[in-house]
């Protein structure tokens, strides 16, 4: 159990220094980058950035990707700014069931065809992106009743309404694919289709949940985004599906599918939004954010690759050991 727990939390380390390092960077070079404001700045991170990212991550647990978050966020800020009538809960309750309905259909859509999701989701992107300009008339959609997103716009110490609603689907979703068997089918069928097959777990469920998932929290995003602004443009939130990709796989998702947990993205997120509400407190350039955010996640996948690939030789150099150890004669 202890060497169960010890190899767990090693996966946690590079993220946990990265974080560390970056925030110490940041604030040593940031006079502004200190105290309460500093931890809001990054919390507010979340309800956009971190929440698609939380939705990517499940995707590439399942060893598939979604290319259409970005525009599934701007169809929900749509639909959301305009159901503001209903209320922020209500707006932010019909623009996440939208997304999830999208999301599984794409996801039943995905294991019936047996096809690969990026060549749905690249369609799906298009095709959604096509709908929030319909749906919008072409043009930004405002709010008629700014009271409506009020509470967003409130501040409670170090934390937002915004930041609150997504640091309580961080901790269900967690709970939802660690201790459920649901969760568990999403992470056999990333760590291994074929064997998750062999052992009897089902293709279309974990697929449609996944893709399901990953709508959701898309939505909710662009609807928590749009409601804080009062207004939702057709052609927003096209940067999110890099950057949520990114914060996913610095804070440690692996690449291969079937590792990674909600805290890895959190910690990832937590690294991105560090870097970006830095460099915009000294003024600099959104492109300067693109520019580290790139350096860091280039940096993340050589360890990734070197250290699976250090790990494979060890392997197999301790299965020749073994081998030649069986195959000397006893010295009895």
């Amino acid at each position: 159990m202890a060497s169960f727990v010890l190899q767990r939390s090693k996966t946690y380390v590079m993220p946990i220094v990265l974080l560390v390092v970056t925030w110490v960077l940041i604030a040593s070079t940031t006079p502004s980058f200190k105290g309460q404001s500093s931890v809001f700045s990054v919390l507010e991170g979340f309800p956009l950035l971190g929440l698609v990212a939380l939705g990517l991550a499940v995707t590439i647990i399942a060893g598939e990707l979604d290319l259409s978050v970005g525009s599934m966020a701007a169809v929900a800020g749509v639909v959301a700014v305009k159901c503001g009538g209903t209320g922020l809960f209500g707006a932010l309750a019909i623009a996440t069931a939208v997304g999830v309905a999208l999301g599984a259909m794409q996801g039943f859509l995905i294991a019936r065809l047996a096809i690969n999701s990026l060549v749905l989701t690249v369609g799906t992107l298009i095709l959604l992106r096509g709908v929030a300009y319909l749906a919008s008339g072409n043009k930004p959609s405002q709010l008629e009743d700014f009271t409506v997103s009020d509470p967003l716009l409130n501040r409670y110490g170090i934390f937002s309404i915004s930041s609150i609603i997504a640091i309580v689907i961080f901790v269900l979703l967690g709970a939802f694919l660690a201790y459920t068997r649901y969760g568990r089918e999403i992470y056999a069928i990333g760590g291994g289709r074929d064997e998750a097959r062999a052992a009897g777990v089902p293709r279309l469920r974990p697929l449609v949940l996944t893709f399901a998932l990953s709508g959701g929290c898309a939505a909710l995003a662009g609807a928590l985004a749009s409601l804080k602004g009062g207004s939702a443009a057709p052609q927003n939130y096209d940067d999110v599906l890099l950057a949520g990709c990114a914060a996913a796989l610095v804070g440690g998702v692996s690449l291969y599918g079937g590792r990674g947990t909600v805290l890895h993205v959190g910690l990832g997120v937590a690294i991105l939004s560090a870097v970006a509400a830095g460099l915009a407190a000294r003024g600099s350039d959104e492109s300067l954010t693109q520019l580290v955010t790139g350096a860091l996640l280039i940096v993340v996948v050589a360890i990734e690759y070197t250290a699976a690939r250090l790990g494979q030789r060890s392997r197999l150099r301790q299965a020749a050991a073994e081998r030649t150890a069986v195959g000397q004669p006893s010295r009895a």
